[in-house]
This record gives C-alpha cells, sequence and structure tokens, in this order.
C-alpha cells in the first residue's frame, strides 16, 4: 500500500511515529512522511521513506499554533498541503497523529479527490492534556488558547476518522462510553512499548561514568505537569536526612517552565546534587540507565496522564533498573502487578520511598531484575507490533 504519515513536529525526534514507520516499511509498503521543518536545521535523509518538509520557523509554528481555536490558519495550512501530498503520492492511507490534525486531514483528503483511508493516532488524552500545559495559563495566554474548547470539539475531530489508535485499554474504553457513535472494532490499542531488538543493539559507552553516590534517573520533557518540580523539592527533603543523593535530569525544558527550572537547579544547596542534559540520542539511553540506581516517573495525576503508560517507563524497565511512580493509574499498576517498583501518594511518602531505596540496594536490584523480565515476557515489540499490522490487513482487504 501507499501509506502517508502526517505529524505537526519533526519527524526526526518522535521515536513512536519512527517505529510505527518501521514496522510498516519492513511490511513493504510505500512510505511517504509530511512533517514540519524547523529553520536553521539540518535533517538526515532515512533511506526507503520519502519525507517532505514543510519549512517554517518554530516561533511562527509555536503561534500559529496558539491561535487555534480563534483563527484557525494552521488548519488551513495543514488541509492544504495535505491535498497535495495525497494527489502527488496517490496516498490509499493517511496515518496522522494527534487529535487536533483529524479534521485538517480530512479537509485534505476531500479536496485531494481522492478515496484514502483515514487513521488517527492519539499519543495522548489532548482535551485533558492541554488543560495542564503551563503555556495556556494566565488570563491573556487562556483567552487566546481558549483550551477548554478542546473539550467541546473533540466529538467532532474524532468523527473524521475511519480508524483510531489509543495507547491503552482503559482510554479505547472511556471514549466509546462517552461517545456512542464509535464502534469498538474500529479503535486499536498500540502501548507506547519500546523497539527491543533495537535497543539491545545500543552498546554502553565507557565514558559515562557514575555519579559519587545514589543517583535518581528522571529522563523526559522537563515540565512542572511531570512532577519534575515536585521531584527537586523532594531531593531537597532528602539531603537533610542523606547526603550522597544525586538526581540526573534528561530532557528539554518546556518553554513555560525554563525559568523556574534554572532557578529551582541552582538553588545553593542543590546544584552540587543536581545534573541537567537537555538532549541525548536515545542511544545513549542505556549508558545513562547503566550509572543510576533509581528511575522516576512523577507525573502529575490528571486524566491525560491516565490514558496510558509513558514509553519512558518501558525505557527504565529495559535498564533493569527500580521504578518510583506517582498513583496515575496505569504506571501504578504496572508496577504493582510486575513487582517492579513503588508507587507514592503524595510527597511525604515520596521523601520516604526515596529514602528507602537508596538504603536497601538489594531490593533495588530485585525489582529492577523483575521489571526486565516483565518487558521481555508481556511487552515485547512483536506483541504490540501486531496491532498495527492486523490493523493494516483489515484496511488493505477494503481498499
Amino acid at each position: 500500500m501507499r501509506i502517508g504519515i502526517i505529524v505537526d513536529n519533526e519527524f526526526d525526534n518522535d521515536i513512536r511515529v519512527q517505529k510505527e514507520v518501521r514496522i510498516l516499511k519492513d511490511l513493504g509498503n510505500s512510505i511517504f512522511v509530511l512533517c514540519f521543518a524547523y529553520s536553521g536545521k539540518k535533517y538526515n535523509i532515512v533511506e526507503g521513506i520519502d519525507i517532505e518538509r514543510i519549512i517554517i520557523k518554530k516561533k511562527w509554528r509555536d503561534l500559529l499554533f496558539m491561535l487555534f481555536n480563534r483563527f484557525p490558519v494552521y488548519e488551513w495550512i495543514w488541509a492544504k498541503r495535505t491535498a497535495q501530498f495525497v494527489r502527488n503520492n496517490n496516498i490509499q492511507v493517511i496515518h496522522t497523529h494527534d487529535l487536533y490534525m483529524s479534521k485538517c486531514v480530512r479537509r485534505g483528503i476531500k479536496k485531494s479527490g481522492q478515496k484514502t483511508t483515514m487513521i488517527l493516532d492519539l499519543h495522548e488524552n489532548y482535551p485533558d492534556a492541554i488543560l495542564s500545559y503551563n503555556w495556556t495559563k494566565g488570563f491573556v495566554r487562556n483567552l487566546v488558547v481558549n483550551p477548554k474548547k478542546w473539550k467541546s470539539k473533540e466529538k467532532n475531530y474524532l468523527n473524521q476518522a475511519d480508524k483510531i489508535i489509543v495507547l491503552s485499554e482503559d482510554f479505547k474504553q472511556e471514549l466509546c462510553k462517552k461517545y456512542t457513535f464509535l464502534i469498538t472494532e474500529n479503535i486499536s490499542v498500540y502501548e507506547n512499548v519500546i523497539d527491543l531488538k533495537r535497543f539491545e543493539k545500543y552498546t554502553i559507552i565507557p565514558e559515562i561514568q557514575k555519579f559519587n553516590g545514589f543517583t535518581m534517573l528522571y529522563f523526559g520533557q522537563v515540565a512542572e505537569r511531570r512532577g519534575v518540580f515536585d521531584t527537586i523539592k523532594v531531593l531537597d527533603e532528602v539531603l537533610k536526612q542523606q547526603n550522597n543523593i544525586n538526581l540526573l535530569i534528561i530532557g528539554p525544558i518546556d518553554r513555560s517552565d525554563k525559568e523556574k527550572f534554572e532557578l529551582e537547579i541552582n538553588r545553593p544547596n542543590l546544584k552540587n546534587h543536581i545534573r541537567h542534559i537537555p538532549w541525548i540520542d536515545v542511544s545513549e539511553l542505556p549508558s545513562y540507565l547503566n550509572i543510576s540506581d533509581l528511575c522516576l516517573s512523577p507525573l502529575h495525576i490528571n486524566p491525560q496522564h491516565e490514558s496510558g503508560v509513558a514509553n519512558k517507563i518501558f525505557q527504565y524497565m529495559f535498564g533493569a533498573k527500580p521504578l518510583l511512580v506517582s498513583a496515575c493509574r496505569p504506571q501504578k499498576n504496572l508496577v504493582e502487578k510486575y513487582n517492579c517498583g513503588l508507587a507514592y501518594t503524595d510527597f511525604s511518602d515520596f521523601v520516604q520511598k526515596v529514602l528507602y531505596l537508596s538504603q536497601n540496594p538489594n531490593e533495588c536490584k530485585r525489582l529492577g531484575e523483575n521489571g526486565k523480565t516483565a518487558l521481555y515476557s508481556d511487552f515485547s515489540s512483536e506483541k504490540f507490533d501486531s496491532v498495527l499490522v492486523n490493523l493494516y490487513k483489515i484496511i488493505s482487504q477494503s481498499i
């Protein structure tokens, strides 16, 4: 089949999208990608994939996106480019990512005049996610962005898709209960599991050395909603009782949280115990897992974070490290089911569990090994890849 992948960001940094593309390409499909490219950046050519990049300044993309619910220029641009993309490449299936892309991609398919099946891949519970973003907060920003409008728009945007992909069975059931027009058979659950074969090829980099003392690792976007500031406060409290604990934070900072983050990590009593690395290639992650003792997922509890298990959880499990997670239902259920970590309920519990794990290395080893065993037995990429393979098999039979 001729499959078009549409993502309103850089294709090169989206692990989930890249993994799906590899699966579909290995099945013998012709893959075409339409995505943004930010001015001034260089991008690699990906062998065997035709990538069409819309060049735009990052600040203009962000501004247009902020105005999404007031002036739909963003949707106009994507509808026009989608129509051209479908016509020029004779696309049979469009696989687009994130709820807000649904309507403009459907409009583009109609403009193209072609009969093209549309798959909507929901990376998150967007109407709830946007309410937690700091860049939407404040009187003026809230007025401009109007994030609450997505609650009422969700139904219409879901209705544009022929097939839908979600991160968890819980989220699937929630959507079906909320919207009776959704057909269960048209919604596939494709979890954020990692590509084990790919991770197994990554070698440990000897130059990446362990810190002195017990090291906690947070990997991912740095933002208040993801519990990073809570973790820093926990470190501050823990250091009053035990001074050989460090926090390694790897990931880009949300622009709206940047000033606060820099102030926090440079506090005199913390700066020698916190290290921030803005970006690493994913191939380096096993090396940083290797020098860490405990892996953190301190997500704030909200409907968005309860829509599925974050990709970082499975990455941590690959490193055979114990997990310490907030009580968001999916990740709490996972660590308890597989006995691969602990979940905390509040600030005090977070502090106590960091202290407990830092003082019990044998327990850390046991929990970490349980996690890696569970990853291979219940979360192998082959098992979940079949969901995507079967979805496209069904579509191919109807084309």
